[in-house]
């Protein structure tokens, strides 16, 4: 260390035992100064003030370490809230979102004429005035095969909705290519009727042509794709152009088939029907196509 180090680091020293705020004061003349004479310092007081602040910086390293250990950390819950709105935006991000409601639709009619034969069940339920879905209340069994030589095998047994209960009870409904034979629980007889594709059900509760097109009465929205009666399924909702009739449809997602459907009326309950059965590999019969147990009924043939 030369001579005018000596001296600046002895006046150091005074004015340290003088007055600790002189000191504080006069600092930054000392810092300066030392400041200046970086460049005359020898290798090993270089040395020194390197690992000096190597230290300076490993001590603020370890503080920032020690703020960040002592800041709450997020739950996943909370993570996964910032990255995803909500489980239902996260479900319906999918590029299946894309399609729009009439496409949807399209879809689910054009599904439907892919099957060959099945068998289903649907479960329908009311709604309470809370929104709360009802035990089940009745059901629609349906069973369909295909015919290339004429009008299409069916039967369909209906119990539980509005036309089954004004008319008295459990509908049943058959097809073959000979007739379309129709016996609602009460009567006394079997109404036949022409054969025809036209009066063929459908897997839809309802007919899906009459939500798109440049005819229909419907404003549909798409809501997202949501889990429902195991089914991983589109979401749309369909308001007439009266306003009187509200209708949610859930297409899933596979098949394209229709496998939910909530509708309400003005001045009627909330119905809730459920798609509780699909077996497209169904072995039918001719069999299966009669109403077996009205054959003591008279039969009025309006063929």
């Amino acid at each position: 260390m030369n001579r005018a180090t000596w001296i600046i680091f002895g006046s150091a020293l005074m004015l340290a035992a003088c007055s600790p705020d002189e000191e504080r004061a006069e600092s930054p003349e000392v810092n300066g100064t030392t400041s200046e004479s970086q460049t005359e310092s020898t290798d090993e007081d270089n040395e020194v003030n390197d690992t000096e602040e190597r230290s300076s910086e490993e001590s603020d390293d370890a503080t920032t370490e020690d703020r960040e250990d002592d800041e709450p950390q997020a739950s996943d819950d909370e993570q996964a809230e910032e990255t995803n709105e909500s489980p239902e935006e996260e479900q319906s991000s999918d590029g299946e979102v894309s399609l729009n409601p009439e496409e949807i639709i399209a879809n689910a009619i054009a599904a439907e004429e892919q099957f060959e034969q099945y068998s289903l069940e649907w479960q329908h339920h009311d709604v309470a005035e809370d929104g709360a879905v009802r035990e089940a209340k009745g059901y629609t069994v349906l069973k369909y095969m295909a015919n290339p030589n004429g009008p299409d095998y069916y039967y369909r047994e209906t119990s539980g909705t509005e036309l089954a209960e004004e008319e008295g009870g459990t509908v049943y409904e058959a097809q073959t290519p000979e007739a379309r034979s129709m016996y609602i629980e009460g009567d006394d007889h079997v109404t036949l009727l022409r054969a025809n594709d036209e009066q063929v059900p459908t897997i839809s509760q309802v007919k899906l042509n009459e939500f798109i097109g440049d005819y229909s009465v419907y404003d549909i929205e798409y809501r997202g794709i949501f889990e429902t009666e195991g089914f991983r399924a589109h979401h749309l909702f369909a308001v007439s152009d009266n306003e009187n009739t509200e209708i949610n449809l859930w297409f899933d997602t596979e098949t394209g088939i229709q496998v939910r459907q909530n509708q309400f009326f003005a001045g009627y309950d909330g119905t809730v029907s459920r798609l509780t059965m699909f077996d497209p590999e169904a072995e039918l019969t001719d069999a299966d196509f009669q109403i077996s147990h009205v054959s003591q009924y008279s039969i009025i043939d309006e063929r």
